[in-house]
């Protein structure tokens, strides 16, 4: 399936005169500033300020030279990792990579998207983003009577996790010239993945989180006597690792299917490499919740006409699951009983559906404010609820559930819309590339089912590789459109 052959439209983002000219001048004030800070400052800070200053001197170059995807494969084959190194403060960091990697797409995306190649959207997709400029109005209306630093971290969390994916999305959509960097995108994202399930299953083995997140609380499952990690990898909670895991297994295997026969031997190896370790990593953690999303995609393209996966796949992975599941039930029983068959869990679950319920029934339009739902019920004697004698967790465990308490009624229109018409633009070019179409449904399912075991909206760092993700796919379906229209 190699559709890239013609590279007639690939995007040109040649930088204007203009463009080059800020950039030295940022470059020659930066370079002041470097002259002022190293002699007074220690020799580790000193080292610390000569990398930054290389790798600042690195991307202006790319941006000089109109070749800032450079930057975002980089971005995309280690973002994990950023979090726990490069924050500052390490605690409620005011400086992220993600942070100033976005900033400097979105002065890319302002200087580039009206330039010639420039991937044009289609009507759903300009709807989608209103509806979400329109949501995220409401998210900080929600949140603007209270006193700003009460509600500094949902401040921070509207802007890392609603705000910034969704330009990371534009710019993967409009600009990103996925036509040269499709194998170089495809080669990251399985680096990304062997590095994620390196670091998985370096935590399993130890029993320790080794790259800790700010605030996170550790969760074990206990076989008895005996207590196993719940690994996270690199990022905040393990829901996000599994969510990631199972997106980039998807999007690996669509790229390889559109790259064709022109990888070397090395890339074919590396592709087998990072099949298994998105596999490897999304399933590790033991959610439940994502096994059933998959199952649900896994039954779609099983029956497929042009599956994703070959049939045969899908009958050994199945298989594997099987065995692994019997030899959990021999070996592990603890684990076996708390990830299958106990139903602590559920009736957890079950208590804190109920109460969001309660919530949702006393704030129907506006909601609570975002991301104070826990604020809202801890201490409040109308939300104490309990389902088979456990009692509500006071976080809202449902994605859809969570909006709707937290943004109301009008949020959750706006939330859903958004994601609806973006999900329409797509349905309505399936025909240009069908197994296009396929994957980007299938990231679309894992999402929203395993989204109603786990509250899993606001993640910032889940939201970021989704919407890359799903921006990409769409460009290469609309980029495909005027070839087959002609």
């Amino acid at each position: 399936m190699e559709l890239f052959s013609n590279q007639s439209w690939t995007a040109d983002v040649r930088p204007s005169g203009t463009m080059r000219a800020l950039s030295w001048l940022l470059g020659l004030l930066s370079l002041l500033a470097l002259a002022v800070l190293l002699p007074m400052s220690p020799t580790p800070v000193g080292i610390a300020i000569l990398g930054g200053w290389i790798l600042l001197i690195w991307v202006a170059i790319s941006f000089i030279r109109g070749q800032f995807d450079y930057v975002v494969l980089v971005w995309v084959a280690v973002f994990p990792y950023c979090y726990y190194f490069f924050s500052y403060p390490a605690e409620r960091a005011i400086f992220t990579i993600d942070r100033a990697f976005i900033v400097l797409m979105a002065i890319e995306l302002f200087l580039m998207s009206r330039r010639t190649g420039a991937t044009p959207l289609t009507r759903d997709v300009r709807i989608s983003a209103y509806f979400w400029g329109l949501y995220l109005l409401v998210c900080f209306g929600s949140i603007a009577g209270h006193p700003v630093f009460d509600v500094l971290g949902s401040y921070r969390l509207l802007l890392d996790g609603m705000l910034l994916p969704a330009l990371l999305g534009l710019y993967a959509v409009r600009l990103f010239p996925i036509t040269r960097n499709l194998s170089k995108l495809h080669g990251c994202v399985c680096v990304l993945m062997l590095g994620i399930a390196v670091v998985c299953g370096s935590e399993l083995l130890s029993g320790k989180n080794l790259l800790p997140w700010p605030g996170a609380i550790e969760t074990w499952i206990y076989n008895y006597d005996v207590k196993i990690l719940r690994v996270d990898g690199p990022f905040e909670n393990s829901s996000v690792l599994s969510v990631i895991g199972v997106v980039g297994f998807f999007f690996i295997i669509y790229s390889r299917r559109l790259i064709g026969s022109s990888l070397t031997s090395t890339q074919n190896l590396l592709h087998g490499i990072g099949v298994l370790a998105s596999l490897a990593s999304a399933l590790m953690p033991m959610n439940r919740g994502l096994i059933i999303a998959i199952l649900v995609c896994a039954s779609i393209d099983y029956f497929a006409k042009a599956p994703l996966i070959s049939r045969s796949t899908w009958n050994c992975l199945f298989a594997a699951l099987f065995f692994v599941a019997v030899f959990a039930k021999l070996l592990y029983p603890g684990v076996f009983e708390d990830r299958v068959t106990s139903g602590d869990n559920f009736y957890q679950r079950i208590a804190q559906d109920v109460q969001t319920s309660e919530v949702i029934r006393d704030h129907p339009l506006m909601g609570v404010g975002f991301n104070l739902y826990s604020a809202t019920v801890i201490g409040d004697p109308r939300y104490a609820v309990q389902w088979g004698g456990f009692e509500a967790m006071n976080v809202p465990h449902n994605s859809l559930l969570s909006v709707l308490a937290e943004e109301g009624s009008v949020g959750f229109l706006l939330y859903v819309g958004g994601q609806l018409y973006f999900i329409r633009a797509m349905w309505r070019m399936r025909k240009v590339n069908r197994l296009g179409w396929q994957v980007f449904l299938y990231c679309i399912l894992v999402y929203v089912i395993f989204g109603f075991d786990v509250g899993i909206a606001y993640y910032s760092d889940l939201n970021l590789f989704y919407m890359f993700v799903l921006g990409i796919i769409l460009q290469i379906q609309l980029r495909m459109l005027p070839r087959v229209e002609s």
